[in-house]
Parts: C-alpha cells; structure tokens; sequence
C-alpha cells in the first residue's frame, strides 16, 4: 500500500499553496475587474457585493497560503491544524455563499432589483432623460420591460433606446427591457461567482486534507525519534 513520505506531503502542500496564492491573485484581480466595471448609477447592491466577495475571498486566500507554506516549512503541527481549520471554516463559509446564490438565482430578478426599476421608471414618466438612459445604452435595452412601454405612454422611445443613438431606422430599436437585460447581466455573474467558489470548495477541502495528514506524518515521526532516542 502507498504511503506518502513527510517529504512527499511537504512538497505536495508546497505546490497546493502556489496553485492557491495564485488563485488568490486571479480573484483579487477579477474582484477589482468587476469593480470597473460596476455602473456609477446601481439599481441594486448586487454588483458590488459580489465584487467585494471575491476580493476579500482571493485576499483571503492569498494570506492563508502564505501561512500554509510557512506552516509546511516549520513542520509546526499547532500551525498546519490552524491552517486546517481555517481551510474547513472558509470552506463552510462558501457553501453557505453558494447557497444564497443559488437561492437568488433562482428567481428571474430579486425584488429589490425590480423596485429599482420601477423607481427608475416612474421618474422616466416626467423626464424622458434620466437614469435609465444610461442603462438603456449601456445594455442595449428600451424601457423597463420593452419598448412598448414608450409607445403605451403615446411617447418617442428617446436616443437611448437605438443603435447609434439613430432610432430614424425602425431596425435599430432595441426591444427587449432593461430589467431582462440587467437580471440576464447580474445571472452571468452569479454564474461566474458560482463556479469559483466550487473550485475554491474543492480546493480548500483538498487543502485541509493533506494538511491534516502531514500534521499525522509529523507526529509520527517526532514519536518513532522519541522511542528510539
């Protein structure tokens, strides 16, 4: 039966912790990428909730492998079971994480998402220039459901509302709603977020494994030199 050395768990944890650190790296640079690319005028907190997840997740991440190489190299028992530890909580911490995703998702929009725009377009009613051109630009998008919501009020969809800002050519009008445009938006993101954090679940778990083993690996070892000694 193959039984792994303390040489072989150190180095396995060595390479572990490099593929974490860098994983760390990746999610602080996709947190500050969602960041940039969050709306000066949010609907919702959405957005920037899950940036701010992330970055704290790969920053997180990022710490706890540079503890773990240090803990490997000490060969200290009482750090590797911290590491661990840390490992399972963080772990439990992202399934709870993945949960409420999945919960949210689960609905085409959530409800505050909905009320922000409502809100938007009640004020649209009296100022045809308002915050929801921008989103109606920015996502390609006409009204809060469709265009239709213009030409039920008796209005001209605005600028906004086309291609090129050129709604002279009836092909350029956008049809679809804004808040379909925004819920599909915030899913793709959802979605992303999702899948990161399986693998970090994944990983981390891998991570409390081996770190528990080398913690048996070094006990035993320390004992085998007690007895002979």
């Amino acid at each position: 039966m193959f039984r792994c050395t303390k040489k072989r768990l150190k180095f396995t944890l060595f390479v572990f912790n490099a593929i974490c650190a860098l994983t760390g790296v990746i999610l602080i640079w996709f947190g500050a990428w969602l960041y940039s690319n969050i709306s000066e005028v949010d609907v919702d907190n959405s957005e920037t909730l899950i940036a701010t997840v992330i970055t704290v997740l790969g920053t997180v991440l990022l710490v706890m492998s540079v503890f773990g190489c240090t803990a490997t190299y000490m060969e200290s028992k009482s750090m590797l079971i911290s590491y661990a530890v840390i490992l399972v909580i963080l772990l439990v911490i992202q399934i709870f994480l993945v949960s409420i995703s999945y919960t949210a998702a689960s609905g085409s929009l959530s409800s505050g998402l909905q009320q922000g725009f409502d809100e938007l377009w009640d004020k649209s009613n009296t100022n045809i220039n308002t915050t929801l051109s921008f989103y109606e630009e920015w996502l390609q998008c006409c009204g809060k459901s469709s265009a239709n919501d213009y030409f039920l009020m008796d209005k001209i969809p605005p600028p906004s509302c086309c291609r090129y800002r050129d709604c002279t050519n009836v092909l350029n009008l956008y049809v679809i709603g804004c808040e379909q445009r925004f819920g599909e938006y915030v899913s793709d993101k959802t979605s992303s977020f999702n899948i990161i954090s399986w693998c970090l679940i994944l990983t981390e778990f891998t991570g409390s494994v081996f770190a528990c083993i080398l913690v048996d690996s070094i006990r035993n070892y320390r004992d085998r030199i007690r007895f002979y000694n």
